[in-house]
């Protein structure tokens, strides 16, 4: 006769061999914004002409948790994406801590530089980390870069050294800069003229221009008269306003081509990019977005997204070794064509970039012939020698 509480016992074995596992807890994962952000209104010129309208790039990150939820390798636990739109930078600590306290550990930034002093020591006493998906500037990965805080958007050293080794390449050695008002316009020459120099260019002269059409201003504004004077092979634009950059391609005195912010760009992305899976990345944030293009940007966040959830699948219950793989340890597919990882002296993801017009990508950097003693992707942006940073290493 069967002992009725052994075949209990066994009957409730079976079952629980048989019931599907307990789902780990899921694992949220904050992203940063603020609600007024001068970088997203739509660029504009005289006669309410739009000449750019700008994206944020929350879709970019939305896109990266899809992916993760539907790959043959899913997270071991679910990912949340939580949209923490704030008020102010002066909010940003308080918003940390509080999502701390949900139990975040990885926050998406999309943030302009000046927001960043105080988000980074926030989150370094969070013990958390936040990846920069939109700021370039080159002072994030110099003096005042921080432990916690990772960049998947490609410094400005990053675009213009891009620039610069094809330069070098065509044997385009002598370029002329023009440069707009604005601070980011003076960050942007600053860093191709350092770029130029770094890869054996010529500056013929950096000039500045005025936008408008003030009859007193005619060597400050005039096209004709600023790009004569001397010879030069190509013409680096920096104009965040495309004002005065979108009326100097055919009207330069010399036949010379234009690069910076119009003409050949140094992006993260390109929607026309068509290697490595790149059509595929393109057409799937497309059907996400009612046919937008995925931009820098939008790929930057991605790629954030494409980070975290591979640590949270390796490692799904332990923040320190998630911070391991990402930081030291993680090589991670951006579709790209090479493997991209994190560099130790400033926490900036190494990366190609794309060198495009508006319908083309027309070369890819580090460019051929460029070499590195550890990593061709370390000829882009500040190597560990030049860098202002003192992360490790």
């Amino acid at each position: 006769m069967i002992d009725r509480r052994a075949a209990l016992t066994l009957a409730m074995a079976a079952l629980a061999s048989s019931a599907p596992a307990m789902a780990a807890e899921p694992v949220s994962v904050g992203y940063l914004e603020l609600r007024q952000d001068a970088r997203y209104e739509p660029i504009m010129a005289h006669g309410r002409m739009v000449l750019r309208q700008r994206a944020r790039p929350f879709a970019g990150a939305a896109l990266a948790f899809a992916d993760a939820g539907s790959a043959a390798r899913r997270p071991a636990a679910e990912l949340k994406l939580e949209r923490m739109t704030i008020e102010s930078a002066e909010d940003l600590p308080a918003a940390i801590r509080a999502a701390r306290d949900r139990g975040v550990r990885h926050f998406m930034a999309d943030l302009p530089q000046a927001a960043y002093g105080a988000l980074g020591d926030a989150a370094k006493s969070a013990d958390a980390l936040v990846y920069n998906v939109s700021a370039p500037e080159n002072a994030l990965r110099g003096k005042e870069c921080a432990p916690s805080l990772v960049h998947t958007a490609p410094s400005d050293s990053m675009a213009t050294d891009a620039l610069a080794q094809l330069l070098a390449a065509r044997k385009w050695r002598n370029a002329l800069v023009l440069q707009g008002p604005s601070p980011r316009d003076d960050l942007a020459a600053a860093s191709f003229e350092k770029s130029l120099a770094k890869f054996g260019g010529k500056l013929v002269a950096r000039k500045s221009f005025v936008l408008g059409g003030d009859p007193r201003e005619r060597e400050r504004n005039d096209i004709a008269l600023l790009t004569s004077g001397a010879d030069y092979d190509v013409v680096y634009v920096a104009d965040e306003s495309l004002e005065f950059a979108r009326d100097l391609p055919y009207r330069t005195i010399r036949p010379r081509p234009v690069i910076g912010a119009v003409g050949l760009e140094a992006l993260a992305w390109h929607w026309t990019w068509d290697r490595f899976g790149g059509p595929q990345v393109t057409s799937r944030f497309a059907r996400a977005n009612q046919g937008r293009r995925m931009e820098s940007n939008d790929w930057a966040a991605w790629m954030a997204g494409r980070m975290i959830a591979d640590a949270v699948t390796r490692h799904p219950e332990d923040f320190s070794l998630q911070r391991n793989h990402i930081l030291q340890q993680g090589q991670f597919d951006g579709s790209k064509g090479a493997a991209v990882s994190v560099r130790p002296w400033d926490n900036q993801l190494r990366q190609p970039m794309l060198l495009a017009t508006e319908i083309s990508v027309v070369a890819t950097a580090p460019v051929q012939g460029f070499l590195h003693a550890t990593d061709t992707l370390d000829t882009l942006g500040d190597d560990r020698h030049d860098s202002a940073c003192r992360l490790k290493g």
